[in-house]
């Protein structure tokens, strides 16, 4: 006031009130999203991200309002035959619109229906997928590394393939396979689906940003999409995985192709050591909206120990890098893979110094 500055010229004390402290927030803090707890079960659905529905003529060259191929060369090739047109779902994160010129690694996730949103899976429960990144990306458990890139991957979800393809045989064991089939699937990701996704996102284009992830035989996929064509993916997830004779055989022969690539195994089922049992019977199974049958799948993650443990022996002879985890007691389901989907892609998209460290 002007009489506290009078009494200050004068050699008078001026009686001046103590400022207040006000708590200021910075802009970087203000920028931040609020730390919420980092376990299962994560949020379902889209976790403010968007989906984008690639058609199958944009993929398979396939026009479901006029029910044909679009050309004659399409209709006549062996991938019109074993796979059928399918429309395929992308998310892209909360990001990404709003990182400008960054760019987006990619996990095309096969089994797609179930990744993401409870409602779209078999089995009324999905690995929310979509909680779980922008769970890990608010403690940054996926930094890059590199300023163009931002934390948060797109997801491409490959939907399985519906029905038979003869009577007993289902389509998507034969495409998740190791046949004829499973190397037409894997060549459609590769050739067809990448280059399209690359085009039309802002994509890490290098190998190490294109990844994949799945679940029993969707494992068994990502690790052979891998092998077949290591130029072009850096990574696979193979959550409970049903690996087939080939594909452990092809580890065995190549498995100079892998030295270099993010790879992450596991599986639950009987332990021995631990002295634990799956149930037989788990209620929440079963009070799910839809798929009340639902078994459960209680003996599957035993069954398929065997071909874990020989891959694993593969990958060590060959001394191919590589994360497990065993989860004893552990179901074959949707909902069993929902409690560690962070672990895989932690492994998959974060920095060494937190895919060592990471737990919970």
């Amino acid at each position: 006031s002007t009489s506290s500055l009078s009494a200050a010229k004068d050699g008078v004390k001026a009686d001046v009130p103590r400022p207040r402290r006000r708590r200021i927030k910075s802009a970087t803090l203000e920028q931040q999203p609020r730390r919420r707890r980092l376990s299962p079960p994560f949020p379902n659905g889209l976790c403010g991200g968007s989906l984008v529905v690639l058609p199958p003529e944009q993929t398979y060259g396939y026009n479901e309002e006029d029910n044909a191929y679009l050309t004659a060369a399409s209709s006549g090739d062996a991938t019109s035959i074993l796979l059928p047109p399918r429309p395929i779902s992308v998310w892209l994160p909360p990001s990404y619109e709003a990182s400008g010129r960054k760019r987006h690694r990619v996990i095309y996730v096969h089994d797609g229906q179930n990744a993401i949103n409870d409602t779209d899976s078999w089995t009324g429960s999905s690995w929310r997928m979509a909680g779980a990144l922008t769970r890990l990306a608010e403690r940054g458990a996926l930094d890059t590394g590199y300023d163009d890139v931002d934390p948060l991957p797109i997801l491409v979800l490959l939907p399985s393939a519906d029905g038979d393809f003869v009577p007993g045989m289902r389509r998507r064991h034969l495409e998740y396979g190791e046949g004829i089939h499973g190397e037409h699937h894997a060549d459609f990701i590769a050739e067809k689906l990448l280059p399209l996704i690359n085009d039309r996102f802002r994509t890490v284009t290098e190998p190490e940003g294109a990844m994949a992830i799945g679940t029993s035989m969707g494992g068994q996929a990502s690790l052979h999409l891998l092998l077949r064509h290591p130029t072009m993916f850096g990574g696979a997830a193979c959550l409970s995985p049903a690996f087939q004779p080939a594909t452990i055989a092809s580890v065995a022969t190549s498995g100079d192709l892998l030295k270099s690539k993010r790879l992450y195994l596991d599986n639950g089922g009987d332990d021995d050591n631990a002295n634990v049992r799956v149930p037989m019977f788990d209620l929440f199974d079963h009070i799910t909206p839809k798929a009340q049958w639902n078994p459960g799948y209680f003996w599957l993650d035993s069954q398929l120990q065997p071909a874990i443990d020989a891959m694993r022996a593969t990958l060590d002879f060959n001394k191919i890098s590589y994360e497990y985890r065993k989860f004893p007691g552990g179901r074959h389901n949707e909902r069993e893979w929902w409690k560690r989907i962070d672990l895989p892609l932690v492994h998959l998209l974060g920095n060494e110094k937190m895919s060592g460290r990471y737990g919970r």
